[in-house]
């Protein structure tokens, strides 16, 4: 849990001292919970909640991150779903985050933007984001260098 918290790429399911409980009904459904963050699968994180409610939720520190982790997941969806675009509609964003708000996905843009993680605006009467070009530039200058550093 705090690993997905904290954003890590360690997956504690993976270790040694937990492979005996690895066909506990709990473990399994936290294993697959921290696949499914750390794929980026926001439908199958939120599938994996609502069937395993009782398994999952039981727990009192599970419940009280549940809100932060699923926010978490929908930030980083949300930045490899606008990645690609300049333009996009508030109802596209929140049907690609599993049919959230609207509202939702404002306020996480919000976020996004005074943290400078993403370069736009929001227009309000219009429902859209629209992303700075500099950012687009900025954006595809990084992906030719990873590019180039992947060949």
């Amino acid at each position: 849990m705090a690993g997905m918290l904290d954003r890590s790429a360690i997956n504690p399911f993976d270790s040694q001292e937990a492979r005996p409980y690895k066909d506990n009904p709990e473990i399994t459904a936290m294993t697959n919970l921290v696949s499914a963050f750390h794929d980026n699968d926001i439908q199958k994180f939120e599938s994996i909640l609502r069937k395993n409610e009782g398994k999952i939720m039981d727990d009192e520190f599970i419940q009280s991150h549940v809100t932060d982790l699923l926010r978490t997941i929908r930030t980083q969806v949300l930045q490899s779903v606008i990645a690609p675009y300049t333009r996009m509609t508030l109802q596209f964003l929140a049907e690609s985050l599993n049919s959230i708000s609207v509202d939702d996905v404002q306020s996480i843009l919000v976020t996004l933007i005074l943290e400078g993680k993403v370069d736009g605006r929001i227009d309000q009467v219009k429902q859209i984001l629209i992303k700075n070009c500099d950012a687009n530039q900025k954006e595809e200058k990084n992906r030719d260098t990873l590019e180039d550093f992947a060949r």
